[in-house]
């Protein structure tokens, strides 16, 4: 019989849990750790020209390595009023990933029709995007992210349900989710 060890397990003589480094383990491209946020809340939210968290979702991660790599996926379901003018963003602690700079209409990704209505009041679409951020991060230290958009002017957005799906109906509607996997450095 193999018995497992998990590292927060084990301490050092000083008290304090070792790191992998400490037990010899080469922990660099693995996958170290995997957290996730997903809500079903529906409701709708006004975005203006300066990023703003979309729908709450937002998740905080401690990393169990030095130098890890964050490779983060987000899954929105809503409407937008305009979502060509709607550009998707990440943030890390409260600044944009992988965006080098960029400001206002930048986007990693945009809301995308399921199918061509030519409407704006009950046509679901979606974001589906991943980018993988390289930091310089603290072993305990907390990172937290998250999923935001601006407008190209004011914007109003309906999340997990399409404009004309009023709150609680299962008419077009669905969930959103924020997932960060840790890949050690």
């Amino acid at each position: 019989m193999t018995s497992i060890i998990k590292v927060d397990q084990i301490q050092t003589l000083a008290g304090a849990a070792p790191t992998a480094a400490d037990l010899g383990i080469n922990v660099t491209g693995s996958v170290l750790q995997v957290v996730s946020y997903l809500t079903a809340t529906q409701g709708s939210q006004t975005i203006t020209t300066s990023d703003q968290i979309i729908n709450s979702i937002t998740k905080v991660i401690t990393p169990l390595g030095a130098n890890s790599k964050f490779l983060v996926t987000a899954r929105w379901f809503g409407e937008v009023y305009g979502a060509w003018d709607v550009p998707f963003n990440i943030h890390m602690d409260g600044v944009r990933v992988n965006m080098n700079g960029q400001g206002h209409s930048y986007g990693l990704a945009v809301p995308a029709q399921s199918f061509y209505d030519g409407n704006d009041s009950s046509t679901p679409e979606t974001v589906n995007m991943t980018t993988l951020v390289s930091t310089s991060s603290v072993v305990g230290t907390a990172i937290t992210f998250s999923l935001v958009a601006d407008g190209n002017g004011t914007r109003t957005i309906w999340n997990n349900r399409s404009w004309a799906a009023p709150n609680g109906t299962s008419q077009e509607a669905g969930t959103s989710e924020l997932i960060i996997t840790e890949i050690g450095g």
